[in-house]
């Protein structure tokens, strides 16, 4: 898989993704998949914030 599309942004961009995603099915009505969704968002929030903390490390070493 290239990584050519990958930025420091990506991890924060999926989880905003999956919280359209999530509001859209529970609009839908698409209960059976909404705690998963939101489950990935977390996920994906707590990569982001994790880059996050490791670039503010290394721009202030």
């Amino acid at each position: 898989m290239s990584h050519h599309l990958v930025d420091e942004d990506t991890a924060r961009n999926m989880a905003d993704a999956l919280t359209y995603l999530g509001r859209v099915a529970i609009d839908a009505g698409y209960q059976s998949v909404v705690a998963d969704i939101l489950a990935l968002r977390d996920k994906m929030q707590s990569i982001a914030d994790a880059e996050d903390a490791n670039r503010l490390r290394r721009a202030n070493a």
